[in-house]
């Protein structure tokens, strides 16, 4: 009996722990999620994404009135092959909704271009409700486009 009781809690704590995302592969122009330090590999093109992680976020939470609203920056690696990745900051504005604008503001990087490719942010989830800094940073889901130049 104890030794049945050990092993199902044991198999509980291990379905609880922080497991690392699991990498993903998805096509060209297809709109993709990451969570930090997850991940994505694009068929075809040898190209791989990887969510860093949101190293700040400025934006005005829905349930307080500012007068501004700051943006949402991030940091991802892009690889090609086996070259050297490089790393990236990229900020941009997001609606409440959590989704980024489709045009481009003056000083804020949305978007990176890469060996031949685009790399946009699409969304940040989740979107602030009550207090700056109330979202953990692995709560955070990143979405992203990725096209040919």
């Amino acid at each position: 009996m104890k030794k049945s009781t050990l092993a199902l809690l044991l198999i509980l704590l291990t379905g609880c722990s922080d497991a690392t995302p699991t990498p993903m592969t998805v096509n060209l122009s297809n709109e993709f999620t990451l969570a930090p330090d997850q991940t994505v590999t694009l068929t075809d093109t040898e190209l791989a994404v990887t969510l860093i992680g949101v190293t700040g976020d400025e934006r005005c939470p829905s349930a307080i009135e500012c007068a501004l609203s700051g943006p949402v920056s991030l940091t991802i690696s892009v690889q090609k092959d086996s070259q050297t990745p490089g790393e990236f900051a990229l900020l941009t504005f997001t609606s409440h909704d959590g989704r980024s604008p489709d045009g481009q503001f003056e000083g804020i990087q949305s978007q990176v271009e890469y060996q031949g490719y685009v790399i946009q942010v699409k969304s940040v989830l989740p979107y602030p409700a009550k207090a700056f800094n109330e979202i953990k940073d692995s709560e955070y889901r990143v979405s992203f486009l990725v096209v040919e130049k």
